[in-house]
């Protein structure tokens, strides 16, 4: 800047500087600056670390400098007016009903959106919502309505900064066009080049709006330029866009929706009624008088919110159905306003109908000194079209003589006095309704052309309704602590409420199901054969392709847990409903000959995030085992490895469950093997043991015909010029009892004899270093003479030259500790590892070598390759 000006930069001291003219050394700019103390928030809300602030002094020096003063107070409005972060982040957290919501849908890919609402932080919370829910910030235009809001120039300033086009298109210029031609005509200008751009991208545009931008014709079959559907906000958008004519185009009604009237306009009342003993704190509400005109869906929540704080309330109202209402619920009521005032004198006049409440042959009975409080822009327009003398009293409104001589106190400006300097309603007030607002406008890009032209509300509640967004309000604000879901130890993020689905209800399913649950997720099962899925959770009997949209929107996050031959055809589903879904795949990911389409699906979705579950990577007792080694042996080799994984698994197999006639024995343990190997062995060995060849190892299998292969046993041995040579041993196999390995324990806790019957499958872990014996017995564990341990405790012990050095039981759960990861990984934001399909790769490689190598019409028998 200072060089666009011929300027020189000299730094006076820490907290000064100043612009000088070249070759003249005379100060055009002196800048100066201090820290302040610790500020109150400038939002809504407040942040535990407020962010510093700065007190900056722009003196301008003799000569022409206005320029260049001018730019750089300008230039640091930049700076200074968007919300920090961490101000972004408080508004998302007020609102987590809507950040549940905002998953990034498909149906959004290729629209536009133009927004025109209060510049209040609840909408800028929801459009940071649309931003996440798939509408990239280039094409999204918002319209400020003219209020005075709080922190306006901020919100302004912050859609800019994100990269949000941002504008005004005043309530006054909609309601007299014919005093603001100029104005309309420059925003009709801007709007229709947006519309147009989008339009020539393939985008198509839906508008969030209070009737402003319909009523203007954007909606009309004759429209030269029309948007492609719309959701509409408030009633006096109905009432513009009923009079507008017919429409081209799908029109949502959110503002009659069960949403607004159930919980959004209690909370409008709640915002009306703050405001207004604000504004006039000094004075007596208590026993005194006071007349509300118009007992619609605000004014019947007002009344009997005054009538709480002692007022004694009159009700005006032309609506005879209401006005019968009002009286039914014991509130005096009048016809007219002359009708009232001849009877009443209240202090305070509210009105509440977003038409004209007062006209001129009423002036002349109000009081002198009354306070008239407008929640809508028409209520008492009348006194700015017909008086003249008026007087600003800041901070409140305006004081207006009356052509008879009286005064009266507008408040506010003329305008929805709750917006007046205000944010109005609460950030977490508002959540429900911006939620259902987004869910309504994802339901409307998906089926814009399955909605004739018009204006509906049914599909708003139903989209609504079926997204589960009152459950979800409920549990969020009303519920019972001891009716929530368990949160205890879950991260913030973890926190909120997640709506999770879970593919498959076998073995692995209803383990994910459990322990997703304890999460505090909100769960959803798809399985076709319905089996024995809980009454506790929705459930969906038919295939993930076929799950209805809005229900499919509605998903945080996917778990896979079906039989591996279905989960690359699920994941092709999930993606289909989401480009951008989060999800768990159970091991294995896919069977090898689809390892290549399994990567070619993720290549082409960038936005996906995807994770196959490995409960062992994230086991807290592997590490402890290898500390174990490193205790008494320090940085000695490991000679000798053995993993050792199987499960008695004959009596399923009879049942014609869990047969894998793609891998055999390969598709059970084999992977939880390998990343137990992984964990417990030194990197370069690892590294060497998957850059090997599989035929090079000795392989004694047997087969069966059931199940291709029923035992396997891998032995190769690995050098490596740090770690020395590695004889390194895997086996597991599936039919038949296993024999107990190891020693007898001490009998003491946590051990106990018979707890349940004897275990079915063994997972053992052994190295062999230095002259020691490290044995890991993974969970279940029954040691010889009947000793167990409970689930989820696992058995570690050290011998040498057949004497017990060491014996530890440790507690830990690998699949919850993995899930847990999971959820916390897809949900956030930060960069996820790529899929690790090489343990996969080396299975499908040791499976081919086995087909290969198989006998044919043969009983079953164990063959070796050496």
């Amino acid at each position: 800047m200072a060089a666009n000006h011929g300027l020189t930069i000299q730094q006076e001291s820490d907290d000064a500087m100043r612009l000088v003219v070249s070759d003249t050394e005379s100060s055009a700019v002196s800048v100066f600056w201090k820290p302040l103390p610790p500020q109150p928030p400038h939002t809504v809300g407040h942040q535990l670390t407020p962010p510093e602030h700065l007190e900056i002094l722009i003196q301008a020096g003799p000569g022409d400098t206005s320029e260049a003063t001018r730019e750089l107070g300008e230039h640091l409005d930049t700076l200074r007016l968007p919300y920090t972060e961490s101000e972004i982040e408080g508004i998302t957290t007020a609102m987590p009903l809507l950040a549940h919501y905002s998953n990034p849908d498909p149906a959004l890919d290729d629209w536009a959106l133009l927004f025109r609402d209060h510049y209040l932080e609840h909408s800028v919370g929801f459009l940071l919502a649309m931003e996440r829910a798939g509408i990239p910030p280039e094409w999204i235009f918002a319209l400020a309505k003219g209020d005075r809001t709080y922190n306006r120039e901020r919100i302004h300033a912050t859609f800019h900064t994100r990269g949000y086009r941002s504008g005004l298109l005043d309530n006054t210029a909609i309601n007299t066009p014919e005093a603001h031609g100029a104005e309309l005509t420059d925003v009709t200008a801007t709007l229709d080049a947006f519309i147009d751009t989008a339009h020539s991208a393939g985008r198509k545009v839906l508008v969030v709006d209070d009737g402003g931008l319909i009523a203007r014709g954007y909606g009309a079959p004759d429209a030269e330029r029309r948007v492609d559907a719309a959701v509409e906000l408030t009633v006096s958008g109905i009432k513009r866009i009923t009079q507008a004519g017919p429409l081209a185009i799908p029109v949502l009604n959110m503002a009659r929706s069960h949403t607004k009237t159930s919980l959004g306009y209690p909370e409008i009342a709640d915002s009306c009624l703050r405001r207004l003993r604000a504004l006039i704190g000094d004075r007596k509400f208590i026993g005194r008088q006071v007349l509300l005109i118009g007992y619609g869906t605000l004014g019947c929540r007002l009344a009997p919110a005054l009538r709480g704080l002692g007022c004694r309330v009159d009700v005006l109202d032309t609506d005879l159905p209401s006005l019968i209402a009002a009286a039914e619920a014991g509130y005096p009521t009048h016809r007219s306003t002359p009708d009232a005032l001849r009877v009443t004198d209240p202090f305070l006049i509210i009105g509440t109908t977003g038409e004209q409440a007062l006209t001129g042959d009423d002036l002349s009975f109000l009081s002198d000194g009354v306070f008239l409080a407008p929640f809508a822009t028409r209520d008492f327009s009348i006194l700015t079209e017909t008086t003249s003398s008026t007087h600003d009293i800041p901070g409140v409104g305006r004081r207006v003589r009356l052509p008879g001589g009286n005064t009266v106190v507008l408040l506010g400006d003329g305008r929805s006095m709750n917006l007046f300097e205000a944010d109005s309603i609460p950030n977490q007030g508002y959540d429900a309704y911006r939620a259902g607002t987004l869910i309504a406008a994802k339901h409307l890009c998906a089926n814009a052309d399955q909605i004739p032209p018009g204006l509906y509300r049914d599909p708003a509640d139903a989209a609504i309704e079926a997204a589960g967004l009152f459950d979800a309000y409920y549990d969020r604000y009303l519920a019972h602590p001891t009716q929530c879901p368990k949160t205890t130890g879950m991260t913030t993020r973890e926190r909120r409420q997640v709506n999770a689905c879970v593919v498959g209800y076998g073995n692995a399913g209803r383990l994910h199901t459990q322990i997703l649950t304890e999460l505090g997720a909100d769960i959803t099962i798809i399985d076709p054969k319905h089996q024995d899925v809980p009454k506790g959770h929705h459930s969906f009997p038919h295939d993930v392709a076929n799950l209805p949209t809005v229900r499919a929107a509605a998903i945080d996050l996917w778990s896979i847990c079906c039989p591996t031959a279905d989960h690359l055809p699920v994941l092709r589903a999930v993606l289909e409903h989401n480009p951008a879904a989060r999800v768990l795949v159970e091991k294995p990911a896919c069977q090898g000959h689809e390892i290549e389409e399994f990567t070619s699906l993720l290549a082409t979705h960038p936005r996906a995030r995807v994770l196959v579950n490995d409960q062992y990577q994230h086991s807290t007792v592997l590490p402890a085992f290898t500390d174990l080694l490193r205790e008494y042996e320090g940085q000695a080799p490991i000679t000798h490895a053995a993993i050792t994984f199987t499960k008695d698994r004959t009596a399923d197999i009879a049942n014609g469950r869990f047969i894998d006639r793609t891998y055999g024995v390969l598709g059970y343990e084999w992977l939880h093997m390998l990343a137990v190997l992984s964990r417990v062995l030194p990197a370069p060995l690892v590294e060497a043991y998957f850059a090997s060849i599989p035929e090079a190892a000795e392989l004694w299998a047997t087969y069966d015909p059931r199940l291709f292969v029923a035992a396997l046993t891998e032995r190769t041995t690995l050098d490596h010029p740090s770690e020395g040579r590695t004889r390194l041993e895997l086996a597991s196999s599936i039919l038949g009892p296993s024999i107990l390995l190891g020693t007898a324990p001490q009998p003491r806790s946590p051990w106990r004899r018979d707890i349940r019957t004897a275990d079915d499958r063994h997972r053992h872990v052994r190295l062999e270093t230095g002259n020691t014996r490290f044995t890991l017995h993974l969970e279940p564990v029954t040691a010889p003479g009947g000793w167990q341990l409970e689930r989820n405790h696992h058995r570690l012990t050290a011998e040498r030259d057949n004497h017990l050095l060491y014996d530890e039981v440790l507690e830990d759960s690998p699949l919850s500790t993995a899930i847990r990861y999971a959820m916390r990984s897809l949900l956030d934001e930060a960069p996820l590892p790529e899929v690790d399909l090489i343990p996969l790769r080396r299975i499908a490689a040791l499976a081919e070598i086995l087909r290969d190598r198989a006998p044919h019409d043969t009983p079953a028998f164990t063959v070796t390759n050496q």
